[in-house]
């Protein structure tokens, strides 16, 4: 049942789309969701608008230009790159000039340390799983894994890893904010169709009672 003046959600009262996607953390704790967040919700339009024509950019180069592929076009860029950078630090050498400001990237044990710990442990976790389904010890999970690759196999099929990852980030791109703009409207339409279907079951119930009670009525008769 709506009520004036409040706002209807998909994921309850308390949790907005935002939060679900990792903004609403407090004391900037998980900012990198938070901002990957910002970014899918369009909450950041300049780089959610980039990020979406980097994306169509690089179907159109990498599928309508024939013979173009990632792999080429990446170790291009590298050797232009390298090849500037080269002939820029030999001619300032030779002209007494400042070499080309190359910010010193370095990185460090600790996150080197974080990444490793992460990954170990996402690792150890998938073959825990493996293992429990391997051994019987969870049913559940290996019929959610089996559908999960019963789908990807489908997928795969009607098209290639590539054209599905640009398809997956159009989507991450555009889906999230759409719903959270129509969000309350489908709340809403979700709410009443609930409601009906209820009644409707509710309805069924009590004429299959009033069916049951009249012919048990005809056999005392």
């Amino acid at each position: 049942m709506d009520f004036p003046g409040r706002t209807c959600r998909l994921f309850g009262d308390q949790r907005s789309l935002h939060d679900l996607l990792g903004g609403g953390t407090v004391a900037g704790v998980m900012i990198s969701v938070g901002a990957v967040a910002g970014v899918m919700l369009w909450r950041r339009k300049d780089v959610a608008g980039r990020l979406l024509v980097l994306v169509a950019a690089s179907w159109v180069l990498f599928y309508c230009v024939p013979g173009y592929t990632l792999l080429s076009f990446v170790s291009q860029v590298l050797m232009i790159l390298l090849t500037v950078l080269f002939v820029w630090a030999k001619a300032a050498r030779l002209l007494n000039r400042p070499p080309p400001p190359i910010p010193l990237i370095k990185v460090s044990a600790e996150s080197m340390s974080e990444v490793a710990e992460t990954v170990g442990n996402y690792m150890n976790k998938i073959l825990q799983d493996f293992e429990n389904i391997a051994l019987g010890k969870d049913s559940s999970l290996f019929y959610k894994v089996a559908v999960v690759l019963l789908l990807t196999s489908i997928v795969g099929r009607l098209t290639n890893l590539i054209t599905l990852v640009y398809i997956s980030l159009l989507i991450a791109l555009t889906m999230p904010a759409l719903l959270e703009k129509t969000e309350e409207h489908i709340a809403r339409f979700l709410n009443k169709a609930s409601t009906h279907i209820q009644a409707c079951v509710q309805a069924y119930k009590e004429y299959k009672f009033e069916m049951r009670n009249s012919v048990l009525e005809k056999k005392l008769c």
